[in-house]
């Protein structure tokens, strides 16, 4: 009788040592998981993610992508930096424009100075600098 009652408790003893490991794997994959959010999420833009919003004209995803991929040490290409030139032209023509609709003159000033910055550096995109003006209304 007592070697039936080992033999119960082994079958126990082997599902309370895999769900063990389970939770260890768990709380592993768990740790790892936070580590990497604490990193923050990473992912590789290239050319493609800024050229097609730029040539379709949707500003918007631009300069999402521009700053998403703003905290990286990388260097780009002159056609990207150009496009990245237009996303944040875009963001200082909304600025622009918003600050000009509420009467606050001397900040949307500000905006069109930075906004000229930008458009400085449009290069091939200089262009859609006034694609950009008809968009954000002025």
């Amino acid at each position: 009788m007592r070697q039936s009652a080992q033999k119960m408790r082994s079958p126990l003893k082997i599902v309370a040592i895999i769900l063990a490991v389970a939770v260890v794997v768990i709380y592993a994959g768990a740790a790892y998981s936070i580590h990497d959010t604490s990193q923050g999420y990473v992912y590789d833009y290239d050319a493609r993610d800024y050229l097609y919003p730029a040539e379709s004209g949707r500003y918007g995803d631009l300069y999402d992508t521009a700053i998403r991929d703003m905290g990286k040490q990388a260097e780009y290409s002159p056609e990207v930096e150009e496009c990245r030139a237009l996303a944040f032209y875009y963001e200082q023509a909304v600025l622009e424009h918003a600050y000009r609709a509420t009467g606050d003159i001397e900040k949307a000033d500000a905006f069109a100075a930075r906004m000229s910055e930008y458009g400085a550096q449009l290069g091939s995109l200089s262009k859609k600098a006034e694609d950009v003006r008809e968009t954000v209304g002025g």
